[in-house]
């Protein structure tokens, strides 16, 4: 399971080995009725969607269904996770994350299933007292226990390295673009020898757009979501698109920037026989032009070994929660 900052999303294997996958928009939208009769009607209108009520009698939306609640009241839905992990000023993040997590994989189908889920690596533009990757492992390892799951969790620059770089040696750098953090981890033969990450990724995207603009985040969302623009393009007539492709390429610059800083502090650094291919995986690669102008960046930084390629995930949003899958069938 993919434990992401905008989308969970879990894979398992199925008849004949086939893998299925099930996402969840990790969002949710407080509904305050104002009276029993209202909260009567509130609960027939969100008839068709997931959601549950809190000791407060609030409404509690959930999903993409969040999303769409705060557009129509021109507000922006809230998460349970930011930058990647739990988030620590969000007063309802961990009802609403369990609520998720037994909506999206539900009970175990044989006892004690093996489970593998992501974490981030320890991120190095945030103080360490400020940002706490073990928090965020252990609630999630124990909401998952639970549930009645032998849950275990895996970096996630690794889950994408088991996932795209089979044919490869499982030799690599992978660079993880997720909503709240960029994962970097560079492989040899199987091993991790660099995993660090940012946590300026899609939501800095987001956040930036939303001040040039004087929009909300929720509506940045939707906007970049639906795609129409290109990366690589200079002139956009949209305000929005023309936000966008700044900040979307002020985070290239910014992580390719890092990985060159710590592939220079690496003091062991393996001595690669031959180029090695770079995967961009994560939703926030999805957008236009991503790889091309990441290519660019890459061009203007000495690194200690050469590129063979630069290359998308098979599938840019699945990509974690299959490396996890290989991990936990291991």
């Amino acid at each position: 399971m993919d434990i992401g900052t905008s989308f969970l999303v879990a894979a398992r294997h199925g008849d004949g080995n086939k893998v299925s996958y099930k996402e969840f928009r990790d969002a949710f939208f407080r509904i305050k009725p104002s009276s029993p009769i209202a909260s009567k009607m509130i609960e027939k209108g969100l008839e068709h969607t997931k959601y549950f009520k809190d000791n407060l009698g609030d409404f509690i939306v959930t999903g993409q269904d969040a999303i769409v609640k705060a557009v129509e009241r021109h507000m922006s839905a809230a998460r349970p996770l930011s930058r990647g992990v739990i988030s620590p000023t969000e007063k309802d993040a961990l009802p609403v994350l369990k609520f998720i997590l037994k909506e999206l994989i539900g009970a175990p189908q044989v006892e004690n299933e093996s489970l593998v889920y992501s974490i981030p690596a320890q991120p190095i533009d945030q103080p360490s007292d400020q940002f706490d990757v073990s928090y965020h492992e252990d609630v999630l390892g124990n909401f998952l226990k639970e549930l009645g799951y032998n849950a275990k969790s895996l970096n996630e620059g690794e889950a994408i390295a088991y996932s795209e770089l089979m044919n490869d040696g499982l030799t690599g750098v992978v660079c993880g673009f997720g909503a709240g953090m960029a994962q970097i981890v560079v492989m040899s033969s199987g091993e991790p020898v660099l995993k660090t990450s940012t946590v300026k990724s899609g939501d800095f995207v987001d956040r930036m757009t939303a001040i040039a603009t004087n929009l909300p985040d929720s509506v940045i969302q939707i906007e970049k979501e639906a795609g129409g623009y290109d990366i690589t393009e200079d002139n956009q007539d949209n305000a929005v698109h023309r936000a966008l492709v700044v900040y979307y390429r002020r985070l290239i610059d910014y992580t390719v920037k890092v990985l060159a800083t710590q592939l220079s502090n690496v003091g062991q650094l393996p001595k690669f026989n031959q180029p090695i291919p770079v995967i961009l995986a994560g939703g926030t690669s999805l957008a236009k032009g991503f790889g091309t102008y990441f290519k660019q960046c890459l061009k203007q930084h000495q690194l200690p070994f050469e590129i063979s390629t630069v290359r998308l995930a098979k599938d840019q949003l699945y990509a974690v929660a299959r490396g996890c899958l290989l991990a936990s069938s291991i």
